[in-house]
Order: C-alpha cells, then structure tokens, then sequence
C-alpha cells in the first residue's frame, strides 16, 4: 500500500491528502502524514529521484542482507569443491605413479633374477664339464695305486690326504673338519689297496654329515722313492692320463746316489664333500 500511496504522488494532480496506515497508532500517523505532505511538496522530478533512490536503497540493503552472504557461501562451496577436485586429482596421480614405480621395479628385480639364474646354470654347467675331466677324489686312490702298480721300481714311502677345501666358502668362514684323521702310509710298505681302503672311506663319508652344495678341493701328499727315472717316468705317466688331477707342488731330493725322493702334491676338484680316506 506504501508503493502504492507512493506512485500515485509521483503523478500529477493526485491529492496530496492520503490517509495513513490502519494499522499505525495516532503518533505514527501523524509521522506519517508529515513525511507524505513534505514528499508532495516536492516537484514531480525530486518525487521520482526519490522513489528511485528508496528502491535503490532497498537493493542495497536485500543485497547486503541476503544475496552477498548467499554468493559467499556459494563461492566458497566453490573453492572447496575445486581443492578437492584438484587433491583428488594429484592423490590419484600419485598413486598410478607409485603403482608405475612398484611394477618398473619388480620388472627389474625379476629380469635380475632371471640373469642371476641363467648365470648360475651357466656356471654349473661349465662347472660339470670341467669336473668331468678330472680325476673323482674316489677314484684318486685306486687310479695312484694302478700307476704304481705299472713302475713296479717305485716305492710309497708316505701318503697323507692334505684335507678338503670349499673354493665357495666366504673369506674368513671356517672350514669344517674332516670325518676321519686316516693313518699314514709307513715307509717302505706298498700302498693300501682299494678293497682295504673301503670301509675307511664309507665311515668318513658317514661323518661328513648332509651334504652341502659347493666346489670341493681334496689333496693328497704322496712321498715316492726310486731312481730319478723311474720317478720322472711316473710323473710323466700321471701327465699322459686321460683324467687329470691338479699339481700342488713338486720336491725332489736324493738321498743316496741312485735313490731318491719325490714329494708331489696332488689335487682333484668336485661337487662332493666326501673326504678322501687314506
């Protein structure tokens, strides 16, 4: 009814006397009727600059009251909206590059692996061939006894295993003991035979335990006497063999013209840890 009282002022030859609001008390009337008789005292154009400004006014203050808050809030769910979006966004781009990582790795990891077995079938393999042309640590005996037994001048003073040594063993870790501590040859009696040197061998491959993967190096000593000859006919007889065996070291010596003494060290490689029995 205010507007209404209002734009029927703003129009020419309207009368100026207009009756309050009902509902407003004798005090407020009178404020009332005041304020309407200085508004139609007014020129036309002041009564529309007014009116323009009472609306603007009332803008204002909805827009400070209602819609500046409403926009805050509204920017606001915004902002957060887009910082989620984007942490989402960079937690995900995070993961697929930790799941990249985790598969890039586990591809290294297997093709190392992959290589590392390779090369240990490798080494087996070499490592079997090579084995095969040596003379066994059980057949060293037998094969000793047979070259002696063909240079019938040739005389076994001494013969003592040298022990058994894991070529794969860490620097600095122990190395375990024999089964057995086999007598020694005397002098001047022939070598032991086979057959006599079997119940020897099965007790110290008894004591050997589990057997444990590795390279094995077993030695054996062995003192010769005879003549110079007959001694470098030996030694090139164990040269010519099919199977070879590892030489540790050679001393010579004569005792009295023509006897004399030949040491040869003498070793075999293999894969099992039985320890020579002598």
């Amino acid at each position: 009814m205010i507007a209404r009282n209002l734009f029927a002022r703003l129009r020419p030859g309207t009368a100026t006397a207009t009756a309050a609001p009902a509902a407003a008390g004798p005090g407020r009337r009178a404020t009332w009727q005041a304020w309407a008789r200085a508004f139609d005292a007014r020129a036309p154009r002041e009564r529309m600059l007014l009116a323009a400004a009472g609306v603007a006014a009332a803008f204002m203050l909805a827009d400070a009251v209602w819609l500046q808050p409403a926009l805050r809030t509204w920017d606001h769910a915004q902002a957060q909206r887009k910082t989620q979006a984007t942490q989402g966004a960079e937690l995900a781009s995070a993961t697929l590059q930790a799941q990249i990582a985790q598969e890039q790795q586990r591809l290294r990891q297997q093709t190392t692996l992959d290589q590392t077995r390779l090369r240990v079938q490798d080494g087996e393999r070499l490592m079997r061939e090579f084995e095969s042309t040596l003379v066994g640590p059980e057949q060293m005996l037998p094969l000793l006894e047979q070259m002696l037994a063909r240079h019938g001048q040739v005389r076994v003073r001494e013969m003592k295993p040298l022990g058994r040594a894991d070529l794969l063993l860490p620097p600095g870790a122990a190395v375990p003991a024999p089964a057995t501590n086999p007598p020694t040859t005397p002098a001047g009696q022939p070598p032991p035979t086979a057959q006599a040197l079997a119940p020897a061998a099965a007790a110290s491959a008894a004591g050997g335990g589990v057997a444990l993967p590795g390279l094995y190096r077993h030695g054996v000593e062995l003192t010769l006497e005879g003549s110079f000859a007959d001694l470098m006919g030996y030694v090139a007889a164990l040269e010519e063999m099919p199977q070879r065996m590892l030489w540790g070291g050679m001393s010579f010596r004569v005792e009295q013209h023509p006897r004399a003494v030949l040491t040869l060290r003498l070793y075999t490689l293999s894969t099992s840890r039985h320890w020579i029995a002598i």
